[in-house]
């Protein structure tokens, strides 16, 4: 008996690295199972928020990469009779969909998939989140009032990465909806980098795409607070997604004090997150939702500690010794907690850092993952 054949949609792949988790995501399942099961990919030949395709790529074609096929799509090919076309040529098992607002790559593939006996998997990627859903509301709302109405939500099953993306997904859809419960695969283990770390200073990271819901300008805002006897370095590490809201960074960032230095790092390949990271101290990402949050664990692996929003799957951070998480509305714990990692000596910093090292490879090393991803694509 052959491999199964898993049709995949996603927005943005590799080469592409500025839409950050989604890719990730993607990346790491198939290089994890991609020996058991036969992986296509289709995705766009742009990155995240450009317009020019990526070089050296042929487009609208088959390429194989040993663990996986892709096929890089031009916009005049990102259409129903192209995705019709391209289900129609094999007996796929499985349509797995990586977003759940895209509608150029989950919302017509996923027409094209209902239309035919393909089992669709559904990844609502923490956008079915309470603090997702209030960007754009209107529109999701009414969305989501369509998706019922349809009845798609029971039509498909859901790829959920966490209890609290369950309890998600079913207050919105009810509970007859059918789901398989599987974690995010995080990138494997790698060695542990010890850095400097200076009394009464600190080097702090946002690392994500700069939008309202990764919530930038709320870091930015704690930082204008912290006790002037710490200098704080602070590299924002992302793609612009919107000009609007970057207006208003960039006003916060102006008023500043001295004592906050501000580095602007723009996207970085991934491929080299880790000559940045290996200099840091904590990741800063007070975001309004993560289904995973793929920057968290990474900056665990790296022996950074984090300090994130309540709206992620990560909790007890504080206890654990890798961090601290807050409710979106404790300004002042956030601020105390920056205060607190500046204030560590050396050797304080090195015993947290590798807590979070050894955090990460718990995490990374569990093998009940890899079972639970292999699960859903099985019956």
């Amino acid at each position: 008996m052959g491999k199964k054949e898993v049709l995949i949609f996603v927005d943005w792949f590799i080469p592409g690295y500025k839409a950050g988790g989604p890719i990730q995501s993607i990346k790491n399942l198939v290089e994890n199972l991609g020996n058991e099961f036969q992986f296509s990919i289709v995705t766009s030949n742009t990155d995240l928020g450009e317009t020019k395709p990526y070089s050296g790529i042929v487009c609208n074609t088959w390429i194989d990469k040993g663990l996986y096929n892709i096929m890089y799509l031009d916009g005049t090919h990102q259409n129903f009779k192209q995705f019709s076309s391209i289900l129609k040529e094999k007996n796929y098992d499985f349509v797995y969909l990586n977003s759940l607002f895209s509608f150029r790559f989950s919302m017509l593939p996923l027409f094209v998939s209902l239309s035919s006996k393909t089992k669709v998997i559904l990844a609502p990627r923490g956008m079915l989140g309470v603090g997702a859903l209030q960007l754009k509301a209107s529109k999701k709302k009414l969305f989501l009032a369509v998706f019922k109405i349809l009845n798609i939500h029971k039509r498909v099953v859901w790829h959920v990465t966490s209890g609290s993306e369950v309890e998600d997904v079913n207050r919105i859809f009810g509970r007859e909806v059918r789901f398989k419960l599987a974690s995010n695969l995080p990138q494997k283990t790698i060695d542990l980098t010890p850095r400097l770390k200076e009394e009464n200073n600190a080097k702090l990271f946002f690392l994500s795409r700069i939008n309202p819901k990764k919530n930038l300008l709320q870091a930015l805002n704690c930082l204008a607070k912290v006790n002037p006897k710490y200098t704080i370095e602070f590299s924002i590490i992302g793609p612009l997604d919107g000009d609007e809201y970057w207006s208003l960074c960039e006003a916060e960032i102006q008023n500043l004090p001295d004592h906050i230095k501000i580095n602007i790092l723009g996207a970085v390949p991934h491929f080299n997150l880790g000559t940045v990271l290996n200099s840091q101290h904590c990741l800063f990402l007070p975001t309004h939702n993560e289904n995973y949050g793929h920057v968290i664990v990474e900056s665990w692996q790296y022996g950074c500690l984090t300090l994130i929003s309540d709206q992620t799957p990560w909790r007890h951070l504080e206890a654990k010794g890798v961090g601290w998480e807050y409710a979106l509305d404790q300004n002042n714990n956030f601020v105390k907690s920056v205060e607190t990692l500046a204030a560590m000596s050396q050797n304080d910093f090195n015993i947290f850092s590798k807590k979070a090292y050894e955090l990460s490879k718990a995490i990374c090393e569990n093998p009940k993952l890899l079972e639970d991803n292999r699960q859903l694509f099985i019956n």
